[in-house]
């Protein structure tokens, strides 16, 4: 019979909130490069330039198959072979889980733009406004308008993607937890703690994304 101690979580709390910590400040990053990479991506597919739109598509096609493990492996190993540059752990995961999130989000604004009625990209262009005038003032906001709840949860996916750092020992919250349960042996205590933790962390953006949802259908019906 398993006997439950408690205990071990009050003395590895400090360590457990570092390794949270981590996971926020990795997410936090990453969400903000692969979101302003992926809306360029996304613009490129659109692109009358067959170069752009192409290798956008090769892009996006590319991050979006390749397993997230697969990539992470490979920048913090393989990467610096190539280029002769060794990152660290958390830069590696940044940069892996970034490629990854930007392909996504490119594909979300892609869609999200051609969803717009193509007469109105005609009628900007018809009041004398430039293409990429038209594109930035009249179909890009309505476009993050209509994507902002699938951008919500591709952000939430990320959060929780952010734990397959730990195969290349980016210290964030399962890692921290890893070692832990390796000195303490001690698994079901702390992986209770990294379950409610993580559960901490996604539920308020959760709520905020249905929130967001529900807004925006209210918004969308006074239009």
């Amino acid at each position: 019979m398993y006997t439950w101690n408690w205990n071990v979580l009050l003395q590895y709390k400090q360590v457990l909130l570092q390794g949270a910590l981590a996971t926020l400040w990795l997410t936090l990053f990453v969400v903000l490069l692969g979101t302003v990479l992926g809306i360029a991506i996304g613009l490129a597919r659109r692109s009358e330039t067959r170069l752009f739109s192409v290798a956008a598509l090769a892009y996006t096609e590319l991050f979006r198959t390749l397993p997230i493990l697969v990539l992470l492996i490979w920048v913090y190993y393989v990467a610096p072979l190539v280029i002769g540059i060794r990152f660290s752990a958390f830069t590696s995961a940044f940069f892996a889980l970034s490629l990854n999130l930007s392909a996504f989000v490119a594909e979300t604004v892609r869609a999200g733009i051609e969803a717009i009625p193509k007469h109105q990209f005609e009628s900007g262009v018809a009041l004398g406004l430039k293409p990429h005038q038209v594109m930035r003032t009249i179909i890009l906001p309505q476009a993050f308008r209509n994507i902002l709840p699938n951008l919500m949860g591709l952000y939430i996916t990320q959060l929780k993607n952010s734990s397959l750092a730990s195969v290349i020992a980016v210290n964030e919250l399962l890692h921290v937890s890893n070692t832990i349960i390796s000195n303490t042996y001690r698994p079901l205590e702390v992986y209770t703690a990294v379950a409610v933790g993580y559960l901490v962390m996604i539920l308020p953006f959760t709520l905020l994304a249905n929130k967001l949802e529900v807004v925006l259908k209210r918004t969308s019906k006074h239009v």
